[in-house]
């Protein structure tokens, strides 16, 4: 059996090895890490002789060569038409709009609440199938170039499904997986609905009997046809235990997971959001303006809530408005008090700092409600309805803003 191309450590390389984005990170030691990623990194031989290498380049490397020293070299002709049907597929400008038989890339992963802290090393290719029960999450395959480790399920895109990106170059029908819409980075290709009756046909036959393990030969093409009598092109069957094509499955299934992890994480959110009441949103909103504006909003302790004489073993757990009181940095403390309806919250505001301030919310340009707190009127309250896309503010003596935060209702998680 000849050498399959390219070998097997570097597809898990370019799969799972750390990203040049978060390498960088590591080195320029960014407080965002997460200890879980600092040790990891730390522990992980191939990003210490990263760093040694780009942290130890000799000054000669670094030194520019002249211009006119620089020959031009073609490119190899198997490169240059990979670059041509690259180029061809970009140009193609497809909209990433989901529909059957659009291929897709997937750069990073993003969640509902935006990108998520994720690294992904190389971006994964993907086919759409179908749509869910779900609006925003399809069903598909994985898609990928070694066409030497292709198998009997393995189906080959050819010179008829041009534009496609060369990265894309094959349908991986043993891997399915169900996709976050908005994770998609890029369309990069189109089968016709032909196409994608052959690779559907393929994966149904996949629940047929196995094929003849004997018939394996890797590195090898097959030109057959599915249960339908679709003319495809594939791989041959998997063979025993030294087929290498076993462990490359074991890589791109991983690598499956990975966007499996994406849509499985969106449907959580969606549940959690859905189990909380609209006024949580209120929160939420308030808690990504305070991280914006480099604010703490955390959780007041019990004393705070100005009743002395209450008993300190008092269990506030299950009173979810004593649960929502936060205390905004140094300048206030608010408390949500949703109405006994639910169709309304009220913004209970202490003062804490010594110095008076205006707090209040407005509708696009239009004040709605306004109050000033001082030392001696340290409280005031403010109302939102369920329906109202407002913005709390708060002001100082000066009429500056030291904060605000849009309070819109999130209805994307209903």
């Amino acid at each position: 059996m000849r050498g399959l191309t390219p070998p097997l450590t570097t597809i898990e390389a370019n799969l799972f090895d750390p990203s040049q984005a978060l390498l960088q990170r590591h080195l320029d030691d960014d407080p965002s890490l997460s200890p879980e990623q600092r040790a990891s990194l730390a522990a992980d031989e191939r990003v210490q002789r990263d760093r040694h290498a780009l942290t130890e380049t000799p000054a000669a490397d670094q030194t520019p060569t002249p211009a006119e020293e620089i020959a031009p070299v073609p490119l190899p002709p198997v490169l240059a038409e990979l670059v041509r049907r690259r180029i061809d597929a970009q140009q193609l400008r497809l909209p990433t709009t989901p529909r059957p038989g659009l291929i897709v890339r997937i750069d990073q992963a993003v969640g509902p609440e935006g990108p998520l802290d994720w690294d992904l090393s190389h971006p994964i290719y993907a086919l759409l199938a179908e749509p869910t029960e779900q609006a925003d999450i399809w069903y598909g395959w994985l898609m990928a170039h070694e066409t030497d480790y292709a198998t009997h399920w393995d189906l080959l895109l050819e010179e008829a499904d041009q534009p496609y990106e060369p990265l894309a170059a094959m349908v991986q029908t043993w891997n399915p997986v169900h996709l976050y819409l908005p994770a998609i980075s890029a369309s990069l290709g189109q089968l016709s609905p032909q196409r994608l009756a052959a690779v559907q046909t393929l994966a149904n036959d996949l629940g047929d009997s196995q094929p003849d393990a004997s018939m394996a030969a890797p590195g090898t093409l097959v030109q057959r046809t599915t249960s339908a009598g679709q003319l495809i092109l594939t791989g041959s069957p998997l063979g025993d235990a030294t087929d290498p094509r076993w462990r490359y499955q074991e890589l791109y299934g991983a690598a499956a997971d990975f966007v499996r992890a994406i849509a499985k994480h969106a449907l959580e959110q969606r549940q959690v959001h859905q189990a909380q009441p609209w006024w949580s949103s209120v929160l939420r909103n308030l808690k990504a303006a305070a991280q914006a504006t480099g604010l703490a909003l955390n959780p007041a302790p019990l004393a705070a809530l100005g009743d002395e004489s209450a008993p300190q073993d008092r269990d506030d757990s299950t009173d979810p408005a004593s649960a929502q009181t936060q205390r905004l940095g140094e300048l206030i403390e608010l408390r949500l008090l949703p109405s006994s309806d639910g169709e309304a919250v009220q913004l209970h505001l202490t003062l804490i700092q010594q110095a008076p301030l205006s707090v209040g919310v407005a509708r696009g340009d239009q004040v709605r409600q306004q109050a000033l707190l001082t030392l001696d009127a340290p409280e005031a309250d403010l109302f939102i309805g369920a329906d109202q896309d407002v913005t709390l503010f708060i002001r100082d003596e000066q009429d500056q803003v030291l904060f605000s935060a849009e309070l819109a209702h999130d209805r994307a998680a209903d």
